[in-house]
C-alpha cells in the first residue's frame, strides 16, 4: 500500500510538472479579421497548420484560439480573399487584413489565336472549367457541355455506345450547310462538334466557347455556328504528379419497357384491329396467307405454352469502363506530360459495345529564355461493334428456336430474329485517329511574341459488313451479302501570328497578325460481293461471291483554305475597351470570282466599376457593359459542288452489265420507302459563302468579393445567302442545285448567375442558374417560282417540306415556312373522335374516316370537305427556352452536388401514342365511347394531325454525385484520394408519354428503349 501511494505521489508530480512545461509552450490567442477597409469578415477560417485546430470569426470578425503552441503559424482565408500564412511568434493577439483576391478578374481565358483576362473580355465567352466536371462519365466533350453554358444547346437523342450528340450555340444558322460550331484542340481546328472522340475528357483543363461574332470571326468562314476552345492539361513548374482515374458504369432503364406481357389480351386487341377494318381475324387457330400459324384465343387461353420475354434475350445490364493514367512533370525549363486511356462503353442490347484507347504525350521546352518549343501527340484507337436495333417487342408467341436446334421464323419473309441477326451477321468498324502539332514561341522583344505551328491529323476507318443468306433481308434477297469499305482523312494546318502587347500609361494596346493554310483530303473506296458459295469467312473472303455481281466505288475529294487574321485590342486607363477583328478567307470549293470574303467584327465594352463614382462601392467588383457586331462565314458544304458533276449507272443489256456515264448522280431518294431517285450534279459557279452577321450587347457583373457573378446576354444573329439545295424544274434533267437562297434570323437572350450561397469553415454550398431563349424565324426561302415553293391555301403561306417522308403517316410532318419558326409541325387539326356517323359526315369527312371511333380532322376552310386544303401549322419542335441548375455543397472533406437540365415549351410528335401495349387497350369502343383514343383499324390511312403531338418539356436530374476526399498530410506518399458514387439520368420530370422527350431537333419520337439511368463508382488517386 505504501509503495501504490509513492507511485500515486510521482507520477502527479510528473503531469504537474509537464503541465507547468506544456502551459510554458502554448498561448491563448485572440485576434480580429478585416478587409483592406477595416470592415469585418464574418466567418473566416483560422486554422492551426498540421492540426485540427481551427475556428472561425464572429459577425465582428473576432476569433479566438487556445493551447496554440508559440512556434505555431495560422492559416487565414475567407471566399474572395488571398489566403494569409502568420507565424504565431510567440503573440497572444493577432488582428489580419485580407486582400481581396483577384483571381476571377484576372483569369486568363482562351480566345482565337491568344489569351485575356476575364476583365478584359469585349466579346461574349462562355469558360467551363473541367475540374468541376471530372466526375461525370462522358466519352466526348458533348457530355460535358449539356445545360453548362447559356445559349449552347446539346440533344443526345441516341443512347448507343460512341454515337454523336448534337451541338448548337444560339440556334440553327444554315439549312443544308453545316450548323456545328468549330472544335479547336490546343490551337488546331478539328472539325464540327459531335463525335469528338480524339481526345480524352480527362486530359481537358478547360473550354471556352466564343459565341457572339466579335470572339467567333477570328476564324472567320468557319465561326458562323461559333467556336469551342478545348486547353488540355499540362504539368505546373517544378512538381511531378501522378494520377490514376477509374471511373465504373452500371446501366439500367430509368422506366419499364413497353411490352406485351398478356398475349391473350395482345391476340384479343389484334383480332379487333382487323375486323374493324373489314379484315380476316389473325388469331384463330388457323395459318395466314404468308403461312404462319396462329394459335386462336381458346389455344392461347389454355394449351399454348410459349411466352417468350425477347426484351430478356435482347437487353443485359451492360458494365462500362473509364481508365486513365497521367503523368505530369514539370522543371523551370521542360513540361512533360502524358496520359493512358481505356474506355469501353457496353450499351443496352447484346453484343453491342464500343472500345477506345488512347495516348497523349506532350512536352514543352525552354530553349532559351526567350525561346519554347512544344510538341503534342494523341493517338485513339476505336472499335465498334455495331448490334443496335433489335426487335426486343417481337411476338411473344414465338420462340426463340426451332426444335432442331436451329432458329425459328414465322415465315420465309422474317428477317428480325435478334438472336439469330446477333449470332451471324456483322457490323463492325475499327478507327484510327492521331492528331499532333508542334510550335514555337520567340518572345522578340519583351512586347513582340512569334508563335508558329504546325498542325497534322490523321484518320482512318475500316468498316466490315456481312449478311447471312438466311435471316437477313438483304442476305436472303443476294444469297449473302458481304462488305468491306476504307477511309482515310489527312488534315494540315499551318498557323504563324505574331502578338503585340504594350502598355503606355493608361493606354493598353495589344495586336495580333497572323496567316494559316489549311488542306484537307479524303478518300475512300468499296468493295462488295453478292451469291456467296461459302460463308465461313464471310466479307473476309469476297471471292466467294459471284465475281458477276462485285460492287466497287472508291471516292477522293480535296479542300484548301488560306486565311490572312488581324486583331487589335486597346484598353484606357482599364475602363474603356475595344476590340477589333478581321479575317480573309480564300475557299477552294467556292467558284474563282467568289473564293474569297473578307470577315469584320468590332466590340467595345466600358467597366463602369473603375469609374469614380463606383471606385470606392465595394460591393461592386465588376460591373462592365459590352457591345459587340460581325459577320462571320460558313463554307459547310462539300467539295465541287461550283462544277458540274459526273456519275454513274449500271445496266443489265442482252446478258452483260454495261457501265453508262454521264452528267449528273444519284444523291439520294425520295418518296415513300425511298421509291424516288434525286439527281443532283448540275453546275453553279456562282455559289458563294454563306454569311452570318450578329449584334451582342452583354452586361458582365461580380458582387461581394466574387460570391455573386452575373452574365447577361441579348443577340440578333442573321444569316443570308443560305447554302441549301433548291429544287429545279424536272425538264433540266436535275432534281436538285445548290445555290445561295434565303435568310434566317435567331434572337434570344442568356442569363448565367453563379456564386456562394453559404460559407464557413467547414461549409461551402454554391450554385449556377443558367437560362436561354432563342427564337428563330425563316424570312426567306428565295424566289417562289425559282424555289418551287407551295403555298398555303388558307394563309398564303409559303413553304417547302423538310426531311424524309413518314411512312406512318405517308407524308412529311415538317416544313420550312416563311415567316416561321424552323421546322415546324404542318398536318391537320383534330376535334376528338368520330362518336356516330352523322358526326362524322357532317364534319366533312367521307368513306371509313366517318366511322364512328375514327379522328374527326377539322374542315378548316369549312367549305363542306376534309381534304388536303385543310392542312395547317401544328406545332413548334423548337423549345420556349431551357436552364439548367447547379448546386454544390461541401462539408469538410465530404461533397455533394447535384445538377438539372430543363428544356420547356417545345412540341414532339409522339409517332407511338396509340397501338402500343400500354394505350392500345383504352381504344374507343360502343362500350367506351372516349374522345381521347381512337378504334382500333388495322387498315387506317393515318394522317397527320395534331392528335399525335405532345408537350416535350422536361425537367432531368441529369447528374447528382456524392464524394469524399480522403485526407492526407503533407509528407504522405499519396496527395489525394477521391471516392464518389455519381448517378446520371436520375429522374425526369414530364408529361411526355413517351420513353424520353429528348429527341432530334425537329422534334419526331419514334420509340427505341428507355432513357438509360447510370451509376458511376469512381476513385481518384493522385501521388
Amino acid at each position: 500500500m505504501l509503495y501504490l501511494r509513492k507511485l500515486f505521489t510521482a507520477a502527479a508530480a510528473m503531469l504537474l510538472t509537464a503541465g507547468a512545461l506544456f502551459a510554458q509552450t502554448t498561448l491563448n490567442l485572440t485576434g480580429s479579421v478585416t478587409d483592406k477597409d477595416g470592415s469585418p469578415i464574418p466567418g473566416a477560417s483560422v486554422v492551426v497548420i498540421g492540426t485540427m485546430k481551427g475556428t472561425i470569426s464572429d459577425n465582428a470578425g473576432v476569433w479566438t484560439l487556445n493551447g496554440v503552441r508559440k512556434d505555431a503559424q495560422l492559416s487565414v482565408d475567407f471566399l474572395g480573399y488571398k489566403t494569409q500564412t502568420i507565424p504565431v511568434g510567440g503573440r497572444t493577439k493577432i488582428d489580419v487584413v485580407l486582400e481581396d483576391d483577384t483571381t476571377y478578374l484576372d483569369e486568363v481565358v482562351v480566345v482565337g489565336y491568344g489569351q485575356i483576362k476575364k476583365s478584359d473580355l469585349t466579346g461574349s465567352v462562355a469558360s467551363v472549367k473541367t475540374e468541376k466536371l471530372t466526375d461525370v462519365p462522358a466519352k466526348s466533350i458533348d457530355g460535358l457541355l449539356q445545360g453548362r453554358v447559356a445559349g449552347v444547346q446539346v440533344i443526345n437523342a441516341s443512347q448507343d455506345p460512341g454515337s454523336s450528340s448534337t451541338l448548337r450555340v444560339r440556334g440553327n444558322s444554315s439549312l443544308n450547310g453545316s450548323n456545328s460550331p468549330l472544335v479547336v484542340i490546343d490551337g488546331f481546328p478539328y472539325g464540327d462538334a459531335g463525335a469528338i472522340n480524339a481526345v480524352n475528357p480527362q486530359d481537358i483543363v478547360s473550354m471556352e466557347v466564343l459565341k457572339d461574332a466579335s470572339a467567333s470571326a477570328i476564324y472567320g468562314s468557319r465561326g458562323a455556328n461559333g467556336v469551342i476552345l478545348i486547353t488540355t492539361r499540362q504539368a505546373k513548374q517544378n512538381i511531378t504528379k501522378v494520377t490514376f482515374r477509374q471511373q465504373t458504369t452500371v446501366s439500367q432503364f430509368s422506366s419499364e419497357l413497353n411490352l406485351w406481357r398478356d398475349p391473350v389480351l395482345m391476340a384479343e386487341l389484334a383480332n379487333e384491329g382487323n375486323r374493324n377494318a373489314g379484315l380476316t381475324e389473325t388469331y384463330i387457330g388457323a395459318r395466314n396467307a404468308a403461312g404462319v400459324y396462329y394459335p386462336s384465343i381458346y389455344e392461347l387461353m389454355t394449351t399454348w405454352t410459349t411466352n417468350t420475354r425477347w426484351d430478356d434475350l435482347v437487353f443485359r445490364t451492360p458494365v462500362s469502363n473509364n481508365s486513365t493514367v497521367q503523368v505530369q512533370s514539370a522543371t523551370d525549363r521542360t513540361v512533360f506530360m502524358a496520359s493512358a486511356n481505356y474506355f469501353r462503353d457496353n450499351g443496352m442490347y447484346i453484343k453491342d459495345s464500343y472500345t477506345k484507347y488512347g495516348g497523349n504525350f506532350s512536352v514543352e521546352h525552354k530553349v532559351f529564355n526567350n525561346f519554347r518549343m512544344k510538341a503534342t501527340a494523341n493517338i485513339i484507337k476505336g472499335k465498334r461493334n455495331y448490334n443496335s436495333g433489335l426487335s426486343y417487342s417481337r411476338n411473344p408467341i414465338f420462340p426463340v428456336y426451332n426444335e432442331d436446334g436451329s432458329y425459328f421464323q414465322y415465315s420465309s419473309s422474317d428477317y428480325y430474329h435478334p438472336i439469330a441477326l446477333s449470332d451471324l451477321q456483322k457490323n463492325k468498324s475499327d478507327g484510327l485517329d492521331v492528331m499532333s502539332f508542334v510550335s514555337a514561341d520567340w518572345d522578340v522583344f519583351p512586347c513582340l511574341t512569334v508563335h508558329g505551328q504546325l498542325n497534322f491529323k490523321h484518320g482512318e476507318t475500316t468498316n466490315d459488313v456481312y449478311y447471312p443468306k438466311k435471316y437477313s433481308e438483304k442476305g436472303t434477297f443476294n444469297d449473302g451479302y458481304g462488305l468491306i469499305k476504307n477511309w482515310f482523312d489527312n488534315h494540315l494546318v499551318v498557323d504563324a501570328y505574331s502578338t503585340f502587347d504594350k502598355e503606355f500609361s493608361k493606354h493598353h494596346v495589344t495586336a495580333m497578325v497572323g496567316y494559316s493554310y489549311e488542306t484537307y483530303q479524303s478518300r475512300s473506296s468499296s468493295l462488295a460481293a453478292k451469291g456467296f458459295v461459302n460463308e465461313a469467312l464471310a466479307n473476309e473472303n469476297l471471292a466467294a461471291g459471284d465475281p458477276s455481281s462485285y460492287e466497287i466505288s472508291n471516292s477522293m475529294y480535296e479542300t484548301g483554305l488560306v486565311s490572312g487574321m488581324f486583331r487589335f485590342n486597346y484598353s484606357y486607363d482599364d475602363r474603356y475597351l475595344a476590340t477589333l477583328t478581321a479575317r480573309a478567307d480564300g475557299s477552294t470549293k467556292f467558284g474563282a470570282d467568289n473564293k474569297w470574303a473578307f470577315f469584320p467584327s468590332g466590340a467595345i465594352s466600358w467597366k463602369i466599376n473603375n469609374e469614380s463614382f463606383l471606385k470606392d462601392v465595394k460591393e461592386i467588383d465588376v460591373l462592365k457593359v459590352r457591345a459587340s457586331y460581325g459577320i462571320s462565314g460558313n463554307q459547310g458544304i462539300s467539295a465541287y459542288q461550283t462544277l458540274g458533276r459526273y456519275g454513274q449507272h449500271k445496266y443489265y443489256n442482252e446478258g452483260q452489265w454495261v457501265t453508262a456515264i454521264g452528267p449528273g448522280y444519284k444523291s439520294g431518294t425520295t418518296g415513300q420507302s425511298g421509291i424516288y431517285a434525286v439527281w443532283s450534279g448540275i453546275a453553279n459557279t456562282g455559289l458563294k459563302w454563306e454569311t452570318t452577321s450578329q449584334f451582342d450587347l452583354g452586361l458582365d457583373a461580380s458582387f461581394f468579393g466574387n460570391k455573386l457573378n452575373v452574365t447577361f446576354d441579348w443577340y440578333d444573329k442573321r444569316t443570308t445567302d443560305l447554302l441549301r439545295e433548291r429544287n429545279i424544274t424536272p425538264s433540266s434533267g436535275y432534281d436538285k442545285m445548290w445555290v445561295n437562297d434565303g435568310d434566317i434570323v435567331n434572337k434570344g437572350i442568356e442569363l448565367t448567375v453563379d456564386g456562394i450561397i453559404y460559407q464557413n469553415r467547414d461549409w461551402n454550398v454554391g450554385g449556377t442558374l443558367i437560362f436561354s431563349r432563342n427564337r428563330n424565324k425563316v424570312e426567306s426561302l428565295g424566289n417562289s417560282i425559282e424555289a418551287g415553293l407551295k403555298t398555303d391555301p388558307n394563309t398564303g403561306m409559303q413553304f417547302e417540306y423538310y426531311g424524309n417522308s413518314s411512312e406512318k403517316y405517308r407524308g412529311y410532318t415538317n416544313i420550312l415556312a416563311v415567316g416561321e419558326p424552323l421546322f415546324v409541325f404542318y398536318g391537320y387539326k383534330t376535334d376528338g373522335i368520330v362518336q356516330s356517323l352523322a358526326e362524322g359526315l357532317s364534319a366533312g369527312l367521307v368513306g371509313d374516316d366517318a366511322q364512328p371511333g375514327e379522328f374527326k380532322y377539322v374542315d378548316l376552310n369549312e367549305d363542306g370537305t376534309v381534304d388536303e386544303s385543310d392542312v395547317t401549322i401544328i406545332g413548334d419542335p423548337n423549345p420556349d427556352f431551357t436552364a439548367s441548375f447547379a448546386l454544390n455543397a461541401s462539408w469538410k472533406n465530404l461533397d455533394f452536388s447535384i445538377f438539372f437540365n430543363g428544356v420547356f415549351g417545345n412540341d414532339v410528335v409522339n409517332t407511338a401514342k396509340f397501338g402500343s401495349p400500354s394505350n392500345s387497350a383504352f381504344r374507343w369502343t360502343v362500350d367506351n365511347p372516349t374522345n381521347d383514343y381512337p378504334r382500333l383499324n388495322n387498315n387506317r390511312q393515318t394522317k397527320f394531325s395534331d392528335w399525335w403531338i405532345e408537350d416535350g418539356s422536361f425537367v432531368r436530374i441529369q447528374t447528382l454525385t456524392l464524394g469524399y476526399n480522403i485526407p492526407f498530410r503533407k509528407g504522405d506518399l499519396s496527395k489525394k484520394i477521391r471516392l464518389y458514387v455519381s448517378a446520371d439520368n436520375l429522374y425526369t420530370f414530364t408529361n411526355f408519354t413517351g420513353y424520353d422527350p429528348e429527341v432530334s431537333q425537329i422534334g419526331l419520337y419514334t420509340g427505341g428503349y428507355p432513357r438509360l439511368r447510370k451509376w458511376t463508382f469512381g476513385v481518384d488517386f493522385v501521388f
